[in-house]
């Protein structure tokens, strides 16, 4: 939103409008694997990644996976059995700490999906992870703390961002967590469609 909020009503879908669909589906298809926390998994209702027809194809023809992996960043391995989110164990990996408790974890297991404890903890750790098993290109799509660990790390290359005609007042912030004094980015593509904004900035 135009206050930096990042969701409504607990949801950030309900914030984009067709360019935000259309630059959420373009993000993924580029990606060898999606990160995100098990909270924003939980509460926008997460199911397995499906990309277009023609978005799969083309991910297809240059060698990549249909969709791409899955990677849900969880410390109590809590995830939603309502939502077909388990239904495509091969599409999905789960990164738990050295802590993580043994009965979700076999649970998990039992139905045939991957769960990986990273040698390093936190989201940084999920990358190098990542990025040790072959995903050249990872995209987070948060939530607010995972994306602040990720930019305090010096982590994130890229920050995409659609900016929303809302004033909403309240709500989570795009960043949770984050200290002060970051390094600047710099602006390197910018879309408009109607009042929404798409904004591409780079690591300065």
């Amino acid at each position: 939103s135009l206050d930096g909020r990042a969701e409504v009503a607990g949801r950030s879908g309900r914030l984009g409008g067709p360019l935000d669909r259309t630059m959420f589906q373009a993000l993924r298809a580029v990606a060898d694997a999606v990160l995100v926390g098990a909270r924003t998994v939980r509460a926008e209702r997460y199911r397995p990644l499906r990309l277009t027809p023609e978005l799969r194809e083309m991910r297809r023809s240059a060698g990549l996976r249909a969709d791409p992996l899955l990677a849900v960043l969880s410390h109590s391995l809590d995830l939603p059995e309502d939502t077909g989110l388990l239904d495509d164990p091969d599409g999905l990996v789960v990164l738990a700490g050295a802590d993580a408790p043994a009965k979700p974890m076999r649970r998990l297991r039992d139905a045939g999906v991957r769960v990986e404890q990273p040698d390093t903890g936190g989201p940084a750790g999920a990358i190098d992870h990542l990025y040790r098993e072959g995903s050249a290109v990872v995209l987070t799509e948060g939530g607010p703390s995972v994306l602040a660990d990720i930019v305090g790390e010096g982590r994130l290359d890229e920050l995409c961002l659609t900016l929303a005609p809302h004033l909403l007042g309240r709500g989570l912030p795009l960043l949770d967590g984050l200290e002060p004094d970051q390094p600047a980015w710099r602006l390197h593509r910018c879309w408009s469609a109607a009042d929404d904004l798409f904004l591409g900035y780079l690591r300065a």
